[in-house]
């Protein structure tokens, strides 16, 4: 199986060094040459690797196609020639399954997937849909894939799991109250990021986290973190987020 990547930029990045890294027999990849400098430098990591001269380059060259473009660049998928025995596989937010068919035809094989940067460190678990065999073994490689067959459920995998720019946003407060009560900017950012390496490590070691009882556990009455957290329930912080993954899951559906 070879591999052709569509897009090099961070996610195809921690995709191509999931499947090389480290690995005696890794896969032949295709990179599309568009971000030449990080395509060079996995070029350079990885013998396995190569650059196409183009995106057809990329097709013709590879078995199976991720897509890793920006949605705005996913028409550009119709000007390609593929085969009907291609695998194409789109990492694209926003594009459903029914028009990546129709960009690819006559591409028999069509699936969408949700790889996160942990898939760098083969710790990653990639929902897909639908669950093809080859793009299965494809995100097993990579830590494992996660079949979901129903396409609302999938648009609400990848709702959620689209989450992680807020996430930074609420450390960025946080460096930001600090720096208001005179710490130094960079030790602030440093503490912040220590502080949540530190308090996510432990949820790889639980199979089925139970957030509930963490926020229980964290939150002993009458501490900082209990105040803190109905301050933000009082004010309906929680009650926007959810009703913000709403929005969004209705724009992805529509």
């Amino acid at each position: 199986m070879t591999y052709g990547v569509l897009g090099v930029g961070a996610l195809a990045t921690a995709i191509v060094t999931g499947l090389c890294d480290g690995v005696v027999d890794p896969p032949a990849v295709v990179l599309s040459p568009r971000n030449a400098e990080v395509a060079a430098g996995l070029v350079a990591r990885y013998p396995s690797v190569t650059v196409a001269a183009d995106n057809q380059g990329v097709v013709d060259r590879s078995d199976l196609v991720l897509v890793c473009l920006r949605q705005a660049d996913a028409g550009e998928l119709h000007a390609l020639t593929w085969r009907p025995e291609h695998v194409v596989v789109s990492a694209v937010a926003g594009l459903p399954l029914g028009r990546l068919a129709e960009l690819v035809a006559p591409a028999a094989h069509v699936a969408r997937s949700v790889p996160m940067p942990a898939v760098a460190t083969r710790a990653g678990v990639t929902p897909i849909h639908p669950a093809l065999p080859a793009v299965a073994a494809l995100f097993d490689l990579l830590g494992e894939s996660l079949p979901v067959q129903d396409g609302d459920q999938f648009e609400a995998v990848f709702t959620a799991m689209g989450t992680v720019a807020p996430f930074y946003e609420y450390l960025g407060v946080l460096v930001g109250f600090l720096r208001d009560h005179g710490v130094p900017p960079a030790a602030a950012r440093r503490l912040v990021a220590d502080t949540f390496i530190g308090v996510l490590g432990g949820l790889a070691a639980a199979e089925e986290p139970d957030f509930g009882a963490l926020v229980r556990e964290h939150a002993p009455p009458g501490g900082g973190n209990a105040q803190l957290t109905q301050l933000m329930r009082e004010a309906g912080v929680f009650t926007a987020m959810a009703d913000s993954l709403e929005t969004v899951h209705q724009r992805l559906t529509s």
